[in-house]
């Protein structure tokens, strides 16, 4: 649990917009734009990334090699 960071939330039928008060505010963790990823995870996203770019460039040059 070391490390995480916890946000005050209120559920949108627990506000009252009159007052500005929620009636039962919790905590839970901050959201992130990318979850948490292992190192294994990334490399397997980066190599998969890495052999697109690789297939798409050597169709390029098969078809520039083919006069197409």
């Amino acid at each position: 649990m070391s490390g995480e960071t916890y946000v005050l939330y209120c559920k949108a039928e627990d506000y009252n917009a009159s007052t500005g008060v929620c009636a039962a505010p919790f905590y839970g963790p901050a959201p992130s734009f990318l979850p948490p990823l292992g190192v294994t995870d990334a490399l397997v996203i980066s190599a998969s990334i890495a052999g697109c770019w690789g297939v798409g460039y050597m169709i390029k040059m098969a078809r520039r090699a083919s006069g197409g």
